[in-house]
């Protein structure tokens, strides 16, 4: 079981899952090899610039290859800085279900972020022209709590469709389809009337045709709403 599915309640199914853009790695990588490249740069050249004086030494040590040194240990503090800011990115997701938004955070320690869909009140949506070229954006939700209830998901891939996913599923929460509680159901006790029950299937056969429910799901919410009759 993985961590994602360890976090969902009974019964609640995933919808969309997102994470940054890989742009956001991509640049961050580059920066690090970057800073590599000056830092070889600059202890090639102090060896060069130390080496007519080979008595400069500091603690037994030649000035130039002590500035080398330095340069070394920082490089592979940086080449492991970006291995974990691949592990980071790998390992942190947004998921939609049909209850909630988890934003999923950390390597080792997790922290999750939880807002659920009935307290979500807008959905923000932000682009630069870069993020419309390579399709990233960040979104904010804002809930019930105001500013302080905001949850931000920055630079996350295809943030028009994780936004769209996110207005569905709350769509077909507060339409009473997205997610049928069955622990407050009492049995014989009618949903709704014919054409209500009539119009919830025929969304929900949408929902099937569109990719958003599976063959099984529909089925299992087509049993339960009949038997509610």
């Amino acid at each position: 079981m993985s961590y994602v599915e360890s976090l969902l309640g009974r019964g609640e199914q995933i919808l969309y899952i997102a994470r940054q853009h890989i742009f956001v790695l991509i640049v961050n990588i580059l920066t690090e090899l970057s800073l590599i490249a000056v830092l070889v740069a600059a202890g090639v050249a102090s060896n060069v610039a130390f080496s007519n004086n080979p008595t400069a030494t500091i603690g037994g040590i030649s000035i130039s290859s002590l500035i080398l040194l330095i340069c070394i240990v920082i490089s592979v503090i940086v080449l492991i800085s970006g291995f974990l800011d691949f592990l980071r990115w790998n390992s942190e997701q947004i998921v939609i279900t049909d209850r909630r938004v988890l934003q999923i955070r950390g390597v080792f320690n997790k922290r999750v972020i939880d807002s659920s869909l009935e307290k979500i009140n807008d959905i923000e949506l932000r682009q630069s022209i870069l993020g419309r070229i390579f399709n990233f954006g960040t979104i904010e939700i804002l809930t019930a709590s105001g500013a302080e209830g905001a949850n931000v998901m920055d630079r996350i891939e295809a943030p028009l469709e994780f936004k769209r996913a996110l207005l569905e599923a709350k769509h077909n929460l507060d339409r009473g389809y997205g997610y049928l509680d069955t622990d407050s159901y009492t049995p014989g006790r009618p949903v709704g009337g014919a054409i209500d029950i009539q119009r919830t299937l025929e969304e929900l056969a949408r929902l099937r045709d569109r990719g958003i429910l599976s063959p099984e799901e529909f089925e299992a919410k087509k049993r339960d709403l009949l038997s509610r009759i």
